[in-house]
């Protein structure tokens, strides 16, 4: 029985606005999902990955179907509603799909190919003594040492700024091959540890001997010594399995010849562990926060306007204390299993704010912004995509994250002109973007400014939008029985905010 061919739609970062067909090897029949990065071939000497947006059994009728070369990811890197978002942004900013996916895919995940060179396995090296320049012959012999070479280190090899008219010749004398080589830019974050033979902590004697014929030798005596104190592996053994920093044991005391000596002698294992890029808090170091009367009743008005509202807005002035309204309502929604956006423009992503989000969430929070590493970027990407870090406090392209459980969005001084992107496609507003973000994943979306935007006041002043002020400064002391009747009844609330009119 034969079975059809399968082939994928795949969306490439270039600016088209179409998808194209690959196929899709038998041998991956069964991995490739929507949403999954694939490197293909474009063109006659490109590759680039691309992200899959379908999968089908329709050959494409005006082209022949190249076949998708390799799948860098073991699941797919992007939601169902995240491509269709960006389906969606694609067209309403008349921009291409790819232009969208070139803007959502962070730097640390997009693939870059770079040429590389190597020997033609039909070629005779020895033909090329005497009758190849010096030059050519260094290159071919470093060659068929290394088995390839990228083209500044043939350029080296050549002692040429430019070493292309090399590879141009031996490229006509059949001796080389230039092909593509992949290379994913996001690496893992490594550190390297040491542990203590098992043997020696099973076995006390044969440490006690290992010392004492380290006597003469001080330096790597040392070395175990600090990793003995350092890592109490005779009051709990376990400990040896988590090691030690290698760095721990490398000091001005302790030089790295020492470690390594040991290591060599196979009295310490040297090995590797994957670690997150992102800053960890102790969650003990988090302090309570306590909402005054006004706050309060804030946070109770924006409650009920969600129950018949989408979106609504945090009208307060200066220093009233929105933020901690909205750092209680990002509490509620965590708790509840949701996941949640607090979307900042560029200049108010400072360190103090990220620090204050920091200090009530510890390490639920993730920072995506551009002052951040590639690495970091990914890292943070891959947070979202596994619910590892439900709070996301991020700049414009923070809507791209992989949200899959989306329960709140806040965009916070919405008025700012930083959330308008003005170059390259999509010259999207992420403002607008994050409140169709909302639409996509059925969750809230809160604006909160002093200054709301003209747009943005007028659909709360018309009922689009729901619309709660907060108009005293927090701490301005008010006396008990009037904070009561605040907190208590809405409408006298209301009543006293026309009278204590601060804006």
């Amino acid at each position: 029985m034969t079975i059809a061919p399968l082939y994928a739609e795949v969306i490439l970062p270039l600016p088209f606005s179409v998808t194209f067909t690959y196929l899709i090897p038998s041998d991956m029949a069964d991995l490739v999902k929507r949403g999954m990065r694939v490197i293909v071939p474009f063109g006659k000497k490109k590759i680039y990955a691309g992200v899959v947006d379908g999968i089908h059994n329709e050959a494409p009728v005006h082209y022949e179907a190249k076949e998708i070369m390799d799948l860098p990811d073991s699941k797919p890197i992007f939601t169902t509603q995240q491509l269709d978002f960006l389906k969606w942004m694609a067209n309403y900013y008349m921009a291409g799909i790819g232009d969208a996916l070139k803007a959502a895919l962070p730097s640390g995940l997009k693939i870059s190919s770079e040429s590389m060179i190597q020997l033609h396995p039909a070629y005779d090296l020895a033909l090329a003594d005497g009758s190849l320049p010096e030059r050519e012959v260094a290159v071919l012999i470093n060659l068929a040492e290394k088995g390839n070479l990228n083209y500044d280190e043939v350029g080296a090899v050549a002692h040429l700024k430019n070493p292309y008219p090399v590879i141009k010749s031996l490229l006509a004398e059949n001796a080389i091959i230039v092909f593509e080589k992949v290379k994913d830019r996001y690496s893992p974050k490594k550190i390297r540890k040491v542990r203590l033979n098992i043997g020696y902590i099973q076995d006390k004697a044969a440490l006690k001997t290992l010392l004492d014929d380290l006597e003469k030798k001080p330096k790597q005596q040392e070395v175990i010594l600090k990793y003995l104190r350092e890592v109490p592996v005779f009051q709990k053994a376990e400990l040896n399995d988590i090691g030690l920093e290698k760095n721990r044991l490398q000091t001005e005391e302790l030089s790295n010849s020492s470690v390594q000596t040991l290591i060599k002698n196979n009295v310490l294992e040297e090995f590797s562990i994957q670690v997150s890029r992102l800053d960890e808090i102790n969650l003990a170091d988090i302090p309570e926060l306590v909402l005054n009367a006004a706050q309060k009743i804030a946070k109770e008005e924006i409650l009920q306007q969600m129950e018949k509202q989408d979106a609504i807005l945090l009208h307060g002035i200066t220093g009233s204390g929105k933020t901690a309204i909205l750092i209680e309502l990002i509490r509620e929604v965590i708790d509840s299993g949701h996941q949640v956006l607090y979307l900042m423009p560029e200049i108010a992503l400072t360190t103090q704010m990220v620090g204050r989000l920091k200090k009530h969430f510890g390490n639920d929070l993730g920072v995506y912004h551009s002052r951040f590493s590639d690495n970091e970027r990914v890292e943070v990407w891959k947070g979202v995509l596994e619910d590892s870090l439900p709070i996301i406090a991020g700049v414009r392209s923070s809507i791209f994250l992989p949200f899959n459980n989306l329960g709140l969005i806040i965009i916070d001084e919405e008025h700012e002109a930083s959330f308008k992107q003005y170059d390259p496609a999509p010259r999207y507003h992420a403002r607008d973007m994050a409140l169709v973000l909302a639409r996509f994943h059925q969750c809230k979306c809160i604006l909160s400014s002093a200054t709301p935007s003209i747009e943005t006041f007028y659909n709360a002043q018309e009922g689009k939008y729901g619309l709660v002020n907060l108009r005293s400064r927090f701490g301005i002391f008010l006396c008990p029985i009037l904070s009561y009747l605040m907190f208590e009844n809405i409408n006298w609330k209301r009543r006293i905010f026309s009278i204590l009119d601060y804006s």
